[in-house]
């Protein structure tokens, strides 16, 4: 240990030891929090924005090309009798939106309802390179309107491999 040279700098001690202190605190509070009983679940769905309708709107989102759905196709189905009637087909926009609410006014009803997404064709048309054949092709996305009071938004993300989809507001 020939000619090694220790300095104390006790602003970089007072630092560090400052720095430890903050971390514990926060430690402290988050587990106060976590302690803390967590809020009941709601009962019912979102709360119907003012002066907007109840409606039913979906929005696709790409996350392979991290964008809007531009173009993809979806059919939209009311379940009767034990099987899906198509309603309508519907093209997502520039936004990755239908133009119009898949629901609303007197055509917003109670029931089961699906929207087919046609992702294998989607990609097709954007000359995605992925394997052959594709993994998903058509993906059914089945809901059900309970509450014709609340509005319901349907945000959907969907890849080559995999796709989720929540009930917003």
């Amino acid at each position: 240990m020939a000619n090694q040279v220790v300095s104390h700098h006790p602003a970089r001690r007072q630092f560090a030891l400052s720095g430890l202190a903050l971390g514990a605190a926060a430690l402290t509070a988050r587990g106060a929090l976590a302690q803390q009983p967590a809020a009941p679940a709601r009962a019912s769905g979102p709360i119907v924005l003012h002066g907007v309708s109840p409606r039913l709107t979906v929005h696709a989102l790409d996350t392979f090309h991290g964008a809007a759905a531009t173009g993809l196709r979806i059919d939209f189905s009311r379940l009767e009798g034990g099987s899906y009637r198509q309603l309508r087909s519907v093209v997502m926009n520039g936004n990755g939106r239908s133009d119009d609410p898949l629901l609303i006014g007197d055509s917003y009803q109670p029931g089961d309802y699906e929207l087919l997404l046609h992702i294998d064709d989607y990609f097709a048309g954007r000359k995605a390179v992925l394997p052959m054949p594709p993994f998903l092709t058509k993906l059914p996305v089945r809901i059900r309107v309970a509450n014709v009071a609340e509005r319901i938004h349907l945000p959907i993300q969907f890849g080559p491999w995999s796709y989720t989809y929540s009930r917003g507001s």
